[in-house]
């Protein structure tokens, strides 16, 4: 999985956006995630926030093994909103209702 963490100079809320995310991220590097801090006036950032639609800054993109995006979070996720989503899209954080009733429903 990738991330892609678009900020922009002039936004106020990127800083922090991106401790959050430079502090999670390497906690899920084990399981094959990486991450890259994406400038949108760059070259590269300019053409990859056109093909991604990116509205505003800042923009956590969660991108599966097949480059296709999973996940889209704007704005400054807490820590734990971050994690969740992370291994929500990792498969290592089960959903409400399989927590619940497990992975499994057999008729009886």
């Amino acid at each position: 999985m990738k991330i892609l963490l678009f900020v922009s100079s002039h936004c106020p809320h990127c800083p922090r956006a991106e401790r959050v995310v430079r502090k999670v991220a390497p906690e899920y590097y084990d399981y094959g995630l990486t991450f890259k801090k994406m400038r949108t006036k760059g070259e590269e950032g300019r053409e990859l926030s056109s093909r991604y639609n990116i509205a505003a800054t800042p923009s956590i993109l969660m991108f599966g093994d097949d480059n296709n995006e999973i996940k889209r979070i704007v704005g400054v996720p807490s820590e734990e909103n971050l994690r969740s989503e992370i291994e929500k899209v990792l498969g290592l954080r089960k959903s409400f209702w399989s927590r619940i009733f497990g992975g499994k429903h057999e008729s009886r």
